[in-house]
């Protein structure tokens, strides 16, 4: 965004929505919370869909994603709290859910760790690339329907704008940007703004995120009708959304610098990336059959037992 001149702005996307979308005095449920808990929902839905494509009992399919869905809800509320420890006062505002908020990285980081963790113990013969590579398109959709709770709630602060889809949020309850980094002053000025006013940002969060998501399960359908072995749908999906948090993240103003100047979601994001192209090494030295017959599970009546065809994977 430039100085000097004055630019009409024209075409700036404002966003005049209560982010609260029910309060009764004692419960209070947020756009937010809801595109959360529906973003769950459909996750699992399709990831226990796909889990009966590929041969795994639909009892397996939703024990692993319980396993994982309360994993994920830890593992967000705990990475949030690791980035904001300052508004930690007591041992009980850790666990206060509706007071702050809770991070896709710690979602994504928990949930793989919980089912993983829960596979190994419980069913240590059970597939486990078959089983990520049916978690990730519903891991992916997830995260787009939950971002989409923060496009009406504005919460997450990026750099200023003057492009025709910017977001700028009205609402006096909203948690949008009132103030950001590279408002130059033509931009006040010439909208006779005093004090706070809305300032037009970045739809990083609510626009720009959810939009890369659902590339991103696009791109793993594709991978599924090519056929390629289990392991590499998952694999594109961790570097996949490695290099969007990345990328995005230079564009938001509310993610605080721990590692010289790397935020807590950059941080992960390069790890993960790492990790991802260590896993695609992996699988071309082990390849694994495509995940559509990758699988062979024996089905026995509720007395038998149920035995995966690739082992520990």
């Amino acid at each position: 965004m430039g100085g000097g001149t004055m630019p009409e702005l024209v075409g700036i996307i404002n966003i005049n929505i209560n982010p609260v979308l029910i309060d009764t005095g004692g419960f209070e449920l947020t756009w937010h919370g809801l595109f959360t808990a529906v973003g769950i929902a459909l996750g699992v839905w399709l990831a226990v869909r796909l889990a009966r494509r590929a041969r795994i009992s639909e009892d397996d399919a939703m024990s692993i994603a319980v396993v994982s869905v309360v994993s994920g809800i830890i593992g967000a509320r705990l990475l949030w709290v690791f980035e904001h420890t300052d508004q930690i006062g007591s041992v009980g505002d850790i666990f206060a859910l509706t007071d702050g908020g809770i991070s896709i990285y710690g979602a994504m980081i928990g949930g793989v760790l919980g089912g993983f963790t829960y596979v190994t113990f419980f069913k240590p013969n059970f597939p486990k690339w078959v089983a990520l590579d049916v978690a990730a398109p519903g891991m992916i959709l997830g995260q787009a329907v939950g971002r989409f709770g923060d496009f009406v709630n504005g919460e997450h602060f990026a750099n200023a704008s003057d492009l025709p889809w910017a977001f700028r949020y009205t609402h006096p309850l909203t948690d949008g940007p009132w103030s950001a980094p590279g408002v130059d002053d033509w931009y006040r000025g010439s909208r006779g703004f005093e004090g706070e006013a809305p300032v037009a940002v970045h739809p990083v969060a609510g626009g720009y995120e959810p939009i890369l998501d659902l590339m991103i399960l696009g791109g793993l359908f594709l991978l599924r009708r090519m056929g390629v072995g289990a392991g590499w749908g998952f694999t594109f999906y961790v570097f996949a959304y490695a290099v969007v948090r990345g990328a995005l993240s230079l564009l938001r103003t509310d993610e605080a610098a721990v590692a010289g100047a790397l935020s807590v979601p950059q941080l992960l994001a390069i790890l993960t990336a790492v990790a991802a192209v260590w896993m695609a090494l992996h699988l071309r030295r082990h390849r694994q059959p495509p995940v559509q017959t990758g699988l062979t599970v024996e089905r026995h009546t509720h007395r038998g037992s149920r035995r995966g065809g690739l082992g520990r994977g």
